[in-house]
């Protein structure tokens, strides 16, 4: 790649980065609003009544087969998949010789665990009853698979959104990890292991941090790292 050309793609890099910077902060304090909307109505309004009327609704298509799938989905969240999906990522970028990258990858990975953790032990939400599954004792509020997914695949949508330049395969790309956040959500609620006030929140709540990550590690990140 000559100079010019680098410079031309690197200068379209930096326009994409900002721009994508200026819509992340709108839908940063949107994320926000909403978590804290949720957490009010279910802690403070004690609204159940959305949480229960889904579980009415899927109960009707409770099934073997629906269960095996679900349970399926939902393991793409869980974090015995998502721990080595991230430490292969993280040697990926490694590799590529883009350490920024690598290192954006793993504080990601390890402070949403952390993070995760905090927030379930101060809501302290019970878990729904009648479960699909058992032997899951941790709180309920909000989904860990929800934030985590959002951590995970989310930042895989922002890596989308900044290196690839024909738009087709970018939009193909972030529809279908946007279809697997949401797929990993309806699972959970399926699958009986969380309200789904618990999943909406865990997707407000990803967002937010993976905004503010993305945010504090900027200076990790350079265009060179992405179009070389």
């Amino acid at each position: 790649m000559n100079s010019f050309n680098f410079q031309k793609k690197r200068e379209a890099v930096k326009n994409r980065i900002l721009s994508a910077r200026l819509s992340a902060v709108y839908f940063l304090l949107i994320a926000l609003l909403l978590f804290f909307m949720i957490a009010w109505t279910v802690f403070i309004s004690e609204g159940r009544s959305m949480d229960e009327k889904v579980f009415t609704f899927l109960s009707g298509y409770t099934n073997g087969g629906n269960t095996k799938l679900m349970i399926f989905i939902s393991f793409l969240g869980n974090h015995t998949f998502l721990i080595p999906a991230n430490l292969l990522l993280i040697i990926f970028f490694i590799v590529r010789k883009k350490r920024g990258l690598a290192i954006r990858v793993a504080i990601v990975a390890f402070s949403n665990l952390f993070f995760m953790s905090l927030l379930k032990r101060l809501f302290h939400r019970i878990r729904p009853d009648n479960p699909l599954i058992h032997g899951i004792t941790n709180f309920s509020f909000p989904s860990g698979h929800a934030f985590m997914s959002i951590a995970f695949y989310g930042f895989l949508i922002w890596y989308a959104g900044v290196s690839i330049d024909n738009k087709r395969t970018e939009r193909m790309i972030i529809a279908l990890l946007l279809f697997i956040i949401l797929a990993i959500g309806f699972s959970r609620i399926y699958l009986r292991l969380h309200y789904t006030t618990d999943v909406l929140a865990g997707f407000c709540i990803g967002f937010a941090f993976l905004m503010i990550i993305l945010w504090l590690t900027d200076k990790l990140q350079e265009p060179r790292e992405i179009i070389t």
